[in-house]
């Protein structure tokens, strides 16, 4: 069965909706931390040698963002969140520009900043130690790109060099796959400190134009943050 996207924050929005009747609990609250994001490149056709190209290594970014969690079921609720993230990648080969001549690793790299929504149902345990376990789906929508990436990458073999063409531009729109798990602890009777892990595999082929790769987004974000229980 294909995974509808759309299908999923219909059912999650009425879920919400019908919940807000006999909900007997909210919270919301705020959080930032690190994230550590690449992007994944897969190739368009099979390539013309038998070689395994990834050119980018995992960055170091930032997720900050608030977030509103209804309950609507003992220990379960669903939350939404609207964050801002920055991610993208930086190269992982030994690159030179078009006169041979190296290019330092660390000035290669993308920086896509993103307005990110959210919708997770969320699974609880505990008491004063609460253990909470996300999972949903992420809709995103490119605020910014940064790309000082060469545009293609040669690939030389004994017997010939291959050029391969990266992606000329990114979609607005991207969507991921979120799961993650978080622990909670009572600050006083209504606000708790909350860490949490996450990660986030995009499922669009975020490239456009005629490159060799399709580009899709990995992030994994590390976050702490504020809860107040209503």
């Amino acid at each position: 069965m294909t995974f509808n996207p759309i299908r999923c924050l219909s059912i999650s929005c009425l879920l919400l909706t019908s919940s807000m009747v006999s909900s007997q609990k909210t919270s919301f609250g705020f959080y930032v931390g690190p994230t550590r994001s690449t992007l994944n490149l897969e190739p368009r056709a099979a390539l013309p040698v038998d070689v395994q190209i990834d050119p980018y290594d995992f960055k170091t970014g930032f997720t900050a963002g608030g977030h509103f969690t209804l309950i609507f079921a003992q220990n379960v609720g669903l939350r939404a969140e609207l964050n801002f993230e920055r991610k993208g990648g930086k190269s992982g080969l030994p690159l030179s520009d078009g006169n041979g001549n190296p290019l330092p690793d660390y000035s290669i790299k993308d920086n896509s900043d993103y307005l990110q929504l959210p919708v997770m149902f969320e699974l609880s345990a505990g008491t004063t130690l609460k253990m909470h376990i996300h999972a949903g789906y992420a809709f995103s929508y490119l605020l910014h790109n940064t790309d000082n990436f060469p545009n293609r990458i040669n690939v030389v073999t004994p017997t010939q060099t291959i050029i391969l063409l990266m992606p000329e531009r990114y979609k607005k729109i991207d969507h991921s796959l979120v799961a993650g798990i978080a622990a909670s602890y009572p600050l006083n009777d209504f606000l708790r400190l909350q860490l949490a892990g996450r990660v986030f595999y995009g499922k669009l082929n975020l490239s456009e134009g005629e490159g060799a790769f399709e580009a899709r987004n990995l992030s994994v974000a590390m976050l702490a943050g504020l809860q107040f229980e209503l």
